[in-house]
């Protein structure tokens, strides 16, 4: 009998901008290095630093959507006037390899995922308090306060969706933060669904 591999898991970080959601991916990555991120696409333009491929890929309007004509958008969602998607072929060749893929997608994008891969596993990450995600925001140092204002108002609206998602941390230590992900998805890689036939394996031998 063959050996047993289950698919890999689709794991969605959100939560509002601020919240830590890049740092907390990166922090998983450098514990898991076989742990997969998938890159956006989105049509806002890179801040300091960011580079194309490796934080997003970075398209014009148009490219964007001739991308979404031809199906090679799982799912997509607009912020702050700019454009933000998934490539489908990335994810979908991971998972049947048996890679774990993480996920920074936006609320509405996480939703748009579960209806795509339902078994698809949702957090959303929770800012320690709303004063601290001001501070972050603003720290961050890339955006007029104006726009910090306008991300702050988006967060008050994406906070009250955290109910939608199965599972919620508060991103208060990125070390514990990452932990705590970490453990989620060994208890969700132990469901009988995922694990599905590999009794009859044991028994095989």
């Amino acid at each position: 009998m063959s050996e047993f591999t289950p698919k890999g898991l689709v794991f969605c970080v959100s939560g509002p901008s601020g919240v830590g959601k890049g740092t907390i991916i990166a922090e998983l990555r450098k514990i898991t290095p076989s742990i997969i991120h998938s890159i956006s696409v989105t049509t806002r333009q890179p801040r300091p630093g960011e580079m194309d491929g490796i934080h997003y890929y970075f398209r014009q309007p148009d490219e964007f959507q001739q991308m979404m004509a031809q199906g090679e958008i799982l799912e997509h969602d607009s912020y702050c006037g700019n454009f933000y998607g998934t490539p489908r072929k990335p994810l979908i060749e991971a998972t049947e390899q048996g890679r774990d893929v993480l996920m920074d997608v936006t609320v509405p994008g996480s939703l748009a995922v579960m209806e795509n891969f339902p078994d698809a596993i949702t957090l959303f990450l929770l800012p320690p308090s709303f004063t601290e995600l001001r501070r972050r925001l603003t720290k961050r140092g890339t955006e007029n306060p104006e726009v910090v204002e306008k991300r702050l108002q988006k967060a008050r609206e994406e906070i009250e969706k955290a109910r939608l998602f199965q599972y919620v941390v508060v991103n208060d230590d990125i070390q514990i933060t990452a932990r705590k992900i970490l453990s989620i998805a060994e208890a969700e890689r132990c469901r009988y669904e995922r694990m599905a036939g590999v009794e009859k394996l044991i028994m095989s031998k």
